[in-house]
């Protein structure tokens, strides 16, 4: 769901109160909420430019490892990539806060790329159930922000998702299906088939919130160029994620406040980490 935005909320980087209602709601009963074109052009462009080297020289390494001509690639904490309108963007943080408590914090910083002639993912939720043997629905715990550093199109491999009450299902249901492996409770890329879907198109610079329970999955990319899009994950506080980003001390010191709340817990102090080394 886009929100339309005001002027006003533009220029200020302040929802007004009715915004962020709508917004909120529409993480929790749809699944998702889409802010167009809330990055600068500018901050995007410096991010594609170095982003693509990396990406290059990652794949060289390393290869791709999400499917056919698709990778999924940390990010190393360090400018530009830590831009504040990238880790912190303030209409993003107001609609986390309001989701996840203002205590949250991020605990993934990485990225999503498509290359040409990359096919379909299995539809999957991004998370595994938290209590296997429990059938009801949580209260959202885990966001998933994603930023494209191109234009998403039908043909550049736009993520497809099936909103509006997949992120509801009981806990046991969710599941990750990238692996093949079938979820004994409900067959999700089976019952996905008959489905109501839709992609997510959007203009550079954008942003997107949805809850990491929703299914979703990637689609083929039949242009000529890759589609990337920075992805990080907040967590309400108790909730772990099992690595850590590392940040250097002076990096650190240099964030705004927010920033510094939302990485409070990684490894503040050392060395940047290039994406090859994980």
């Amino acid at each position: 769901m886009k929100i339309q935005l005001s002027p006003k909320e533009l220029e200020t980087l302040r929802l007004e109160p009715e915004t962020l209602a709508f917004a909120v709601e529409q993480v929790k009963v749809n699944g998702y909420v889409l802010l167009e074109k809330v990055v600068p052009d500018s901050v995007i462009e410096e991010l594609r430019q170095a982003f693509d080297p990396l990406f290059d020289e990652y794949i060289q390494k390393k290869g791709y490892n999400t499917g056919t001509n698709r990778a999924q690639m940390h990010l190393p904490f360090q400018a530009p990539f830590n831009h504040e309108y990238i880790i912190a963007h303030p209409l993003a943080m107001a609609i986390i806060d309001e989701l996840l408590g203002q205590d949250h914090k991020c605990v993934y910083f990485a990225s999503d790329t498509p290359m040409p002639g990359s096919d379909y993912q299995n539809v999957h939720s991004d998370i595994m159930p938290l209590f296997p043997d429990y059938s009801a629905a949580l209260p959202a715990y885990s966001l998933v922000l994603n930023v494209p550093l191109v234009d998403t199109t039908e043909e550049n491999g736009p993520l497809e998702i099936w909103p509006g009450g997949t992120h509801l299902n009981g806990d046991r249901t969710n599941h990750d299906t990238l692996d093949g492996s079938v979820n004994k409770h409900v067959d999700i890329v089976r019952a996905a088939e008959y489905m109501l879907s839709e992609k997510i198109l959007m203009p550079a610079g954008s942003i997107v919130i949805r809850d990491i329970r929703m299914w979703h999955r990637g689609t083929p990319n039949r242009s000529d160029r890759r589609r990337t899009n920075i992805a990080l994950i907040y967590n309400r506080t108790w909730f772990g994620s099992g690595h850590y980003i590392r940040i250097p001390q002076d990096t650190y010191d240099g964030l705004s406040e927010k920033g510094k709340q939302v990485f409070r817990g990684e490894r503040i102090g050392e060395t940047v980490t290039m994406p090859w080394e994980h």
